[in-house]
């Protein structure tokens, strides 16, 4: 037996168990009350489309053109002379100077070039590449001179590798019209929502987290997900938008 001022084993281990016990089960308490309230939070989440075409608004177009020669001088004459019709005819579909601007000029000696199997012919020695860019808003005027590219040829411009050469063309108001889609987008996502909520007897809630979406610039005729980048090639172009929204439900 214990003296009467000593400790009582039996009673603290007592204690102590009471002790754990009250703490799991307050521990219980808040992990269950946590699974509760995760468990009570329901929202639905949805997308808002919206399309809208749009014509381009700038046209790019680079006509190059090479010439070929024996020696560095008399393939330079050529060139200058490429240079000087397609100018010209820039000029005749009335493009002003300040949309007309001229690449940089490229050389090359093929007798340099120690790789290739065969030496080219003497007259075709030095192969002299330029070019011409339009950069202009008159996005129709461009296209019409594109279609006429042939009258180059008929005046003995040898045109680029690239030939037949496209103008690009571009569409850079998104800004004007970025509001106004993005707030078509959220109405579409309400909309679809809201037929969510009444399919599944609940009201719609406010928003729990929006993602306004990426805007993509397509060709007119391009479809769904599958259109890509923008068509350069094309004047008739799309913008498309998804956004996705997260709305609570409420019962």
């Amino acid at each position: 037996m214990a003296e009467g001022g000593g400790k009582n084993p039996l009673g603290a281990a007592l204690a102590i168990g009471a002790l754990i016990g009250i703490g799991a089960a307050a521990g219980g308490y808040f992990v269950g009350d946590g699974f509760y309230r995760a468990r009570s939070e329901r929202y639905v989440t949805v997308k808002g489309l919206v399309e809208r075409g749009v014509r381009a608004d700038l046209a790019v177009w680079t006509i190059s053109y090479s010439a070929v020669g024996p020696d560095l001088n008399s393939a330079s004459r050529k060139l200058e002379q490429n240079q000087r019709t397609v100018a010209d005819f820039a000029r005749g579909h009335g493009f002003a100077p300040d949309e007309i601007e001229l690449q940089p000029t490229t050389v090359t000696d093929t007798w340099a070039n120690q790789y290739q199997n065969a030496r080219p012919a003497a007259d075709q020695r030095f192969i002299v590449k330029g070019g011409v860019r339009i950069r202009s808003t008159k996005v129709e005027a461009v296209r019409k001179a594109s279609e006429d590219s042939g009258a180059l040829i008929n005046a003995g411009v040898a045109l680029g590798e690239n030939y037949p050469q496209a103008p690009q063309y571009f569409f850079t108001h998104l800004n004007d019209i970025r509001p106004a889609m993005l707030a078509q987008a959220t109405l579409s996502a309400r909309a679809v929502a809201e037929q969510f909520a009444g399919d599944s007897h609940s009201r719609l809630g406010p928003i729990r987290r929006a993602n306004q979406g990426v805007f993509q610039i397509s060709g007119r005729d391009a479809s769904g997900d599958s259109a890509g980048g923008d068509d350069q090639g094309s004047i008739d172009k799309k913008v498309r938008l998804v956004t996705t929204v997260d709305y609570y439900l409420i019962d």
